[in-house]
């Protein structure tokens, strides 16, 4: 049965690359420029000024795709380099972040705060909207930003880390099933999903959730300036609406994609721009990536067993 399936995907992959070869053969051999060839689309307004739209939508990882709870993940690396092509582009003069996101991992988010960063040290504003979700990990990136603009009703907050370890003590004991570890050192197996954890363990493993979340404090309290003493009060992992995130100092405005593009024209000092969306390496770049990902099987191997994350919902 594995083996029929096997087949069933190799040939559908390879039918697949056969399609997208032609299609890129077919682009190539006319000689025809395909519509967003350059990577770039324009959303909205007019100019020779830009703001770039730069959408984080999914659980934040560093590769993407991965298997979580909340749906598809986006890869940091992808939203950074969205964000230096901003950078990079005299054009932009400002960078609309859209986040729908409940977070993800820690070092993830980190990357994109980081590039965030970057881009207000250019002299470059970053503006944050957050639209139906943006907790945890992706209040971490919108934080970095230089105003925050929330609807009203979005869930945001969620600041704090969270570690999930599973236990099959029980379940391996009731099917028969025993683990034989060897380990070079008593911790080196710690979070093993075959016994429960000693006191020990569990000590390291709260302080390395202690340390990320000291990080996280100390980004909010920076991001926002405000007192790190108010933050850990509102810093308990609770979800916060938009209106009282507002209300608590977390965002700025409460508004619309609209006015987060005003924010942004007001901040950079425009009167109009073209508001325009990176859209990787082009409609051919893009058809060249499928053809490669459609040359191989799916990559079934498990997840890493445990990660630190700045994420709303165990995943």
């Amino acid at each position: 049965m594995v083996r029929a399936a096997a087949a069933v995907l190799a040939a559908v992959s390879l039918l697949g690359a056969a399609l997208v070869g032609a299609a890129v053969g077919f682009v190539a051999g006319s000689g025809v420029k395909p519509p967003g060839a350059r990577g770039e689309r324009v959303v909205t307004g007019e100019g020779p000024d830009k703001v770039a739209l730069v959408r984080v939508v999914g659980a934040i990882s560093q590769e993407g795709g991965g298997l979580l709870s909340w749906g598809p993940a986006v890869s940091s690396r992808a939203v950074v380099e969205r964000l230096r092509r901003a950078l990079r582009d005299p054009a932009v003069k400002a960078v609309l972040l859209e986040l729908n996101t409940p977070g993800g991992s820690v070092v993830a988010s980190a990357q994109i705060h980081q590039a965030v960063l970057q881009l207000r040290r250019a002299g470059k504003p970053v503006v944050a909207l957050l639209t139906e979700v943006a907790a945890s990990g992706g209040y971490y990136v919108a934080a970095g930003a230089d105003r925050i603009v929330a609807d009203p009703s979005t869930l945001t907050g969620s600041i704090g880390v969270i570690v999930v370890l599973p236990n099959l003590e029980e379940f391996n004991r009731r099917v028969g099933l025993r683990t034989v570890v060897f380990k070079s050192g008593r911790f080196k197996d710690m979070g093993n999903p075959a016994r429960a954890l000693t006191a020990e363990e569990a000590a390291l493993f709260q302080k390395l959730v202690d340390e990320a979340y000291g990080r996280f404090v100390d980004v909010v309290a920076q991001g926002r300036r405000m007192d790190r003493t108010r933050v850990l009060r509102l810093a308990d992992g609770r979800v916060y609406t938009g209106a009282q995130a507002y209300r608590l100092g977390l965002v700025d405005a409460l508004g619309s994609f609209d006015d987060a593009v005003s924010t942004a024209l007001q901040l950079a000092r425009l009167s109009r721009a073209r508001v325009v969306e990176y859209t990787g390496a082009g409609w051919l770049g893009n058809l060249l990536d499928l053809r490669l990902r459609a040359g191989g099987l799916p990559d079934l191997r498990p997840e890493q067993p445990f990660s630190l994350q700045y994420l709303m919902v165990p995943p």
